[in-house]
C-alpha cells in the first residue's frame, strides 16, 4: 500500500498529529503528548484557512478526550 502524498504543509501537520495521537493511543509516552501539543498550537497560530481552523478544532477535542484532559480533576480532599 502506497503512502498518501500530501500537497501542504498544513496537510502534512493533520497528518502528523492524527499519527503522533494514535501512538500516545498504544504507548501514553509523554513526549508524543507534548508533540502532540506541539502540533495542535502550531495549527492554532497559523489557521488561516477555514479548514485549517476547522481541523484544529476536530484534532483538539479528539486529542481531549484521547489524552484524558476531558475528565473532571477529582477536588483535593478536605482535611476536617
Amino acid at each position: 500500500m502506497a503512502s498518501p502524498h500530501f500537497h501542504d504543509t498544513h496537510e502534512i501537520v493533520i497528518a502528523a498529529t492524527l499519527w503522533l495521537m494514535h501512538r500516545y493511543q498504544k504507548t501514553g509516552c509523554k513526549k508524543l503528548a507534548r508533540m502532540v501539543e506541539q502540533h495542535l498550537r502550531w495549527m492554532r497560530a497559523s489557521a488561516t484557512s477555514p479548514v485549517l481552523a476547522n481541523a484544529c478544532e476536530r484534532l483538539s477535542y479528539e486529542w481531549r478526550s484521547v489524552s484524558g484532559a476531558a475528565r473532571p480533576v477529582p477536588p483535593p480532599p478536605s482535611l476536617h
